[in-house]
């Protein structure tokens, strides 16, 4: 027990001398403030030590607290962009049916009832050989036609002709047929 607490001791006043500043931290303070030299003795080591303070001059040069960009103009330019992509994707051929010619298409058979409300042709594609059914509303060929009706005998896809009238808003529309051949 005795020697615990020596030890105890003995770390304790080790401590409290360490975080005293030790044990002549009185006499050296005082040799400190007379080492002290006056303000005009000051001025003249730290000017012949250091060089001279830096000036920034910004006549010239840019702001170093700005942006390299300016965000309003970055965010307008991103929104152009995506406007710019979204319209190429209106624009851009979506289905197999919208990238070929009209006149590409050769039209095999129709199935459904004599009206054409639920009627359902089926055209075969002349370059890739493969066949695509058609319903009433299905976009088709390059000039974004749709099928406006199905018959018995043919495929009526109307197409718009060019720019839209200023009173009503929608370009007139070409109607086209695609005929169904009895020889086949």
């Amino acid at each position: 027990m005795m020697r615990r607490h020596s030890i105890a001791g003995i770390v304790g006043g080790i401590l409290v001398s360490v975080l005293t500043g030790g044990i002549g931290a009185v006499g050296s303070q005082a040799a400190e403030a007379k080492a002290v030299p006056s303000t005009a003795q000051a001025a003249k080591t730290v000017s012949a030590v250091a060089p001279a303070a830096y000036v920034y001059h910004a006549a010239g040069k840019p702001d170093p607290f700005r942006p390299f960009i300016e965000l309003d103009q970055a965010l307008q330019k991103r929104k152009l962009e995506e406007q710019s992509k979204r319209a190429s994707l209106k624009e851009r051929p979506v289905s197999p049916l919208q990238q070929e010619d009209l006149w590409n298409f050769r039209l095999l058979g129709i199935a459904g009832d004599r009206e054409g409300a639920t009627a359902t042709a089926i055209v075969e594609d002349g370059t890739r050989k493969k066949y695509y059914p058609l319903f009433v509303g299905t976009y088709i060929g390059l000039n974004r036609g749709r099928v406006a009706s199905i018959l018995p005998d043919r495929v009526i896809v109307e197409e718009p002709t060019g720019a839209p009238a200023k009173r009503e808003g929608k370009a007139p529309l070409r109607r086209m047929n695609l005929m169904l051949h009895k020889d086949q």
